[in-house]
């Protein structure tokens, strides 16, 4: 008899209030989306990419047994909305990208989470702390 009164008051509790819709944040400048951001993919290869407002950006690419590599150069402002130009001009990971100019396009920024287009790849990251 003392289990009825605690099945009813689970029964009768309200679900959690739903989460509020992210939203989409500025991207146009290089100081929008500067900070530290991670991800990985199915290859289990981890992606570190730093954009610093000063127009830096260095991405490490941890490719498990093969190593890490870096890619590093400067990032500014494209010619039209969330499009920015990145210049390489260190390239571990791909030589054949150093000194060539690629458009990487915004294709979601949160503030916790940014999507990068590259040559019509996306990769999403997570803003880190550390």
């Amino acid at each position: 008899m003392r289990l009825a009164p605690l099945v009813l008051l689970v029964a009768c509790s309200k679900p959690p209030p739903p989460k509020a819709p992210v939203t989409e944040q500025a991207a146009d400048k290089v100081a929008d989306i500067a900070g530290r951001w991670v991800t990985s993919d199915d290859m289990d290869w981890n992606y570190t990419m730093t954009i610093e407002a000063s127009g830096v950006i260095d991405v490490w690419i941890d490719r498990g047994k093969m190593g890490r590599c870096e890619q590093k150069g400067t990032i500014k402002q494209g010619g039209a909305s969330r499009v920015f130009r990145v210049v390489y001009t260190r390239g571990e990971c791909n030589p054949e990208a150093v000194n060539l100019p690629i458009d990487m396009t915004i294709g979601s920024f949160t503030g916790a989470s940014l999507t990068v287009v590259v040559a019509n790849q996306s990769r999403t990251y997570s803003r880190s702390d550390q």
